[in-house]
């Protein structure tokens, strides 16, 4: 596994969404048939991945199961086999009621015909859009107007800041409004030079073992991102993308404010590896999801908080979130609506939002976000992040795109060869990908 293959669930696991061994097959008995439905009864499946118990969605699927009377059978799959042991499930012909699906592959696994069109279902129950952030609830609409998947919660891309770092270096920190001036990439540069020590004491910046890196910076140069809005051209490698790329790289090849390659390679060994060098102070800005909050509530001996990313032509971050689905060979399709509706429930919403770092797909949702001492103090920081944010790109077939250009990201890092050339190496290829060719 190269750098650039750090995945975002793989993010999910380490930060403790998901911890702890893998439980295969959990029943989950009913306790009383008090619930929504779903059917009044009976068994049902959740396909998933590093969900064990003690884990929040764990206990908002045990929920469900006793609110619906429900027994529900947890099959939790390690995150690294979750997408063969999913495409092995779906085309064995005992698909599970439910299933937890990659935000990235949606689109892929709705064009192949596998996921059910969730139209019917928010149609009945009146299901508004306006009570959702709108970068969740119109992220699972395909071109052909379905309705393919259903967030239950985001968790956008920040810049962690060691306030204590900022302090002794007489640095001031980050504006806390999304819309204020300044905060641009040359005040980032700045700010990172000033808070660097020599010998690798302290790093000013860790931006690139997150891949939210070929979004945010990408979109905030005035590119569309990886891809252009129609996943037909590989713009990770046109000039205001590859330009992009080269400023973080230079970070560390040019400005050394930022760990090595080498550094990050081995580094990425470690699980929460990213997050424990913010936290002990060893990195004064880090480019990570809000999922990394949890960690550093429990873990952090330094200071910290969350600000916007810098900006250059736009002040944009990404999104990212945890999205459940119902296969189109689901035994018991209304069992599953009721699950994926509880889980964006306000009950389930209450418990979520416990962790202060994913915030679920309601808009009320804002309100159960309430800074204690714990940190990080500007909270409403995910929500401003949450109104600002863009999904990436997606085309049915980003899966097999990201083996072509990930690996060759590794060149830029470590200055074998200039992002201009190493993108622009594999840009047909990624090209021919999203056109069905590869």
């Amino acid at each position: 596994m190269t750098a650039q293959q750090i995945s975002r669930r793989s993010m999910l696991k380490a930060v403790g969404l998901a911890t702890g061994a893998v439980a295969a097959g959990v029943p989950l008995a009913a306790c009383g048939g008090n619930g929504s439905g779903g059917g009044g009864g009976g068994n049902a499946s959740f396909l998933t991945w590093d969900t064990n118990s003690g884990t929040p969605l764990y206990t908002v699927a045990e929920n469900w199961a006793k609110s619906a009377g429900k027994t529900l059978d947890i099959q939790s799959v390690p995150g690294d086999d979750y997408d063969t042991k999913l495409r092995t499930v779906l085309s064995s012909g005992a698909a599970p009621t439910a299933i937890r699906i990659n935000d990235d592959y949606v689109a892929g696994y709705y064009a192949e015909g596998s996921l059910l069109d969730l139209r019917p279902y928010l149609e009945k129950d009146g299901i508004k859009p306006d009570d959702y952030f709108p970068v969740a609830f119109n992220f699972p609409k395909q071109s052909d107007g379905a309705h393919a998947a259903w967030p239950i919660m985001t968790n956008p891309g920040v810049i962690y800041c060691n306030v204590d770092a900022f302090a002794e270096a007489g640095v001031e920190l980050p504006p806390k409004d999304w819309a204020a001036s300044g905060w641009t990439w040359d005040d980032f540069l700045d700010a990172a030079k000033k808070l660097t020590k020599p010998n690798g004491e302290r790093w000013g910046a860790l931006v690139f073992p997150d891949t939210s890196l070929e979004t945010v910076w990408p979109v905030n140069n005035g590119s569309d991102g990886i891809y252009s809005k129609d996943a037909t051209r590989f713009t990770l490698a046109e000039p205001q993308g590859a330009e992009a790329v080269q400023w973080v790289a230079d970070l560390a090849l040019v400005h050394k404010v930022h760990p090595d390659f080498a550094t990050v390679t081995a580094g990425r060994q470690t699980p929460n590896w990213a997050l424990s060098q913010l936290g002990t102070g060893k990195v004064a800005m880090l480019l990570s999801l809000t999922s990394g909050i949890p960690y550093l509530r429990s873990n952090a001996k330094v200071k910290w908080d969350i600000f916007p990313p810098p900006m250059k032509v736009a002040r944009k971050t990404v999104n990212t979130m945890t999205v459940l689905a119902i296969p189109k060979a689901s035994k018991d399709p209304d069992a599953a609506w009721d699950f994926l509706k509880y889980c964006a429930g306000p009950d389930a919403s209450k418990l979520l939002a416990q962790s202060r770092g994913f915030m679920p797909v309601s808009k009320s949702s804002s309100e159960l976000f309430v800074p204690d001492d714990k940190g990080p103090a500007n909270l409403a920081m995910v929500t401003l992040a949450l109104d600002n944010a863009v999904n990436e790109n997606f085309s049915r077939y980003i899966e097999r795109a990201r083996t072509i250009y990930r690996p060759v990201l590794d060149d830029v890092w470590s200055g074998k060869r200039t992002a201009e050339a190493a993108l622009g190496s594999v840009k047909q290829k990624v090209e021919d990908v999203l056109a069905g060719k590869g």
